[in-house]
């Protein structure tokens, strides 16, 4: 018997274990992952091996149902499966958000543990920050991940990109991880001497009880006829059954972990009766709320195509290149609010003035979408584009960070093994019409100015679709997101805080069960997801050993 049952060995799995053992090594933590263990794997450590991962076995490789608003696509959602999970798949991009994000979060919850000064010292541990500029109050120079600006490698588009951002009114800034991400500075990632840093390797596990390959099929309820009911352990697909003294914890992401909520009895009352699953705990908002970062990527011809990051030449006269994603500036702002207002107002037509007064996408100032430069081609396989995989072309990834449209995951079948219905509901809301136009046009500004015409040739559009141009109309832009658009992974929401579970990631109506993962968060964040999901689980490691009130 385990005291501590830790279901999903992904990012916050791994922490927690890491972190419960540590602080207390008599504990027996038992982790389990569907996945194998591969953190030496190539495509793994090497960041130039991330496209491939993409359609392997090291990855979920899902769809999305057919979205409304992205005329009718399916849209490809990626996923860790391995020990690990997606941070051993992702980009590295190490982004924090804003501390409006974490301060709404902390509202919509009435906890000051989840506001932006809560949170900050978990950001702190979890980081060995390198940059000796940094703000000490802001950073951690101690902790088990190495975060590295980009600037280490200069690619020779940098110059001109820079300064055409900068000649529409983009504001450089130091540091995009100090509470105020609005603006233009280095991009952070966790690539530490060309190396991927996996949550599991980084944090260490040793006393854990690892189980790889193995899949839980549903949660062990309590038979008290009265509530609460008690987790006690878990059914593996085997059919073997593991306990825990203590708690079970779920941190299988906000796919999986609204799923296994479900399939264990756990969640909305119509939905577990669609298809005969006695109801055990009524939790209506089980896998409702789900959102994501809707992305666009646009693809750019330049002159010069040995100034490329695919450019042979460039990357053996360089070889810090490989060391690292094609990127080395990331840009945050606001999207107008005199263009956001009428917007708000249109999807919920009971906002007051005195409302949008006090709107929080409006409330403080907010940074509504990003903007990533790309030295290569990266996001072609995930298009649908007919782009020219060589150094002709760079790219520029555009996010909506603060999405309103919510989604749901809900069951296909009762089978574990089976993937759920995932629908983010893309681009539902005009709120996120008007602020993905908002970037678009900020970023097709920028690459209409001088400066980029320098080493710019043209947009490269889908097959029968327009050049986009700073005199493209909405529709047009429109029609582009709905053609184009995908995503950068970020699922969230689904098990939301304050709905399903409390505070202290408690599943309400149940004792002795927790979920700890990106579900849990209960709005979006200006940010990749995974700075925030490693201060959630160390904060969580510490609440649930009793270190913090």
């Amino acid at each position: 018997m385990a005291d501590y049952l830790i279901v999903g060995g992904g990012l916050a799995g791994c922490v927690l274990a890491s972190r419960l053992k540590k602080y207390d090594p008599s504990l027996k933590v038992t982790l389990i992952e569907t996945g194998p263990n591969e953190h030496d794997h190539p495509l793994i450590t090497e960041p130039m091996g991330t496209m491939q991962l993409h359609n392997s076995d090291f990855e979920y490789n899902l769809k999305t149902t057919p979205q409304k608003h992205y005329d009718g696509r399916e849209v490809f959602q990626a996923g860790g499966k391995l020990l690990s999970g997606s941070s051993a798949v992702n980009y590295a991009a190490w982004t924090r958000g804003d501390r409006a994000d974490y301060d709404l979060w902390s509202k919509m919850v009435n906890d000051k543990r989840w506001s932006y000064d809560g949170q900050l010292p978990y950001f702190r541990k979890t980081e060995t920050h390198h940059d000796p500029d940094a703000d000490p109050n802001q950073h951690g120079f101690n902790g088990p991940i190495h975060s590295t600006p980009a600037l280490g490698r200069t690619y020779p588009l940098t110059k001109q990109l820079r300064e055409a951002y900068m000649s529409i009114g983009v504001k450089p800034i130091h540091d995009h991880n100090g509470g105020n991400n609005k603006g233009m500075a280095p991009h952070i990632e966790t690539w530490y001497k060309g190396k991927r840093q996996p949550a599991g390797k980084a944090y260490g596990l040793k006393g854990v009880d690892i189980l790889t390959e193995t899949t839980v099929a549903k949660i062990i309820l309590s038979d008290n006829h009265s509530p609460p009911k008690k987790a006690t352990g878990v059914v593996l697909t085997s059919g073997e059954t593991l306990t825990a003294s203590k708690e079970v914890i779920i941190s299988c992401g906000a796919i999986r972990t609204p799923q296994l909520l479900m399939l264990s009895g756990i969640g909305p009352a119509d939905e577990l009766k669609k298809h005969n699953i006695p109801l055990l705990v009524s939790s209506p908002a089980v896998g409702k709320s789900l959102y994501d970062h809707g992305a666009v990527t646009q693809f750019y011809r330049i002159h010069n195509p040995e100034k490329a990051l695919c450019a042979p030449a460039l990357i053996g006269a360089d070889p810090t290149y490989l060391q690292g994603f094609p990127t080395d500036y990331i840009i945050a702002e606001s999207a107008p609010s005199s263009l956001l207002a009428p917007t708000l107002s249109k999807d919920d037509p009971s906002t007051s003035s005195s409302d949008l007064s006090t709107h929080p996408h409006l409330f403080p100032p907010r940074s509504h979408y990003e903007i990533l430069p790309m030295y290569a081609p990266t996001e072609v396989p995930l298009t649908n584009m007919n782009i020219p995989l060589d150094s002709s072309i760079i790219s520029i990834g555009i996010l909506n960070l603060l999405p309103t449209s919510r989604g749901s995951v809900t069951l296909a079948t009762t089978s574990p093994t089976d993937p759920p219905l995932i629908d983010p509901n893309y681009y539902t809301t005009e709120t996120d019409r008007c602020i993905m136009r908002a970037a678009l046009r900020r970023n097709i500004a920028a690459f209409s100015s001088p400066a980029a015409k320098e080493v710019v040739k043209e947009e490269v559009p889908p097959e029968g679709y327009p050049a986009l141009t700073i005199n493209s109309t909405d529709q047009e832009l429109d029609a582009r997101v709905r053609r184009c658009a995908g995503t950068f992974f970020h699922l969230a929401g689904s098990v939301s805080m304050g709905e399903v579970v409390d505070t202290e990631c408690r599943v309400k109506g149940v004792e002795g069960l927790r979920v700890v993962d990106a579900s849990v968060l209960p709005t979006p964040l200006s940010a990749h997801t995974m700075v925030a999901i490693y201060a959630l689980a160390e904060q969580m490691a510490e609440i649930i050993v009793g270190r913090k009130a």
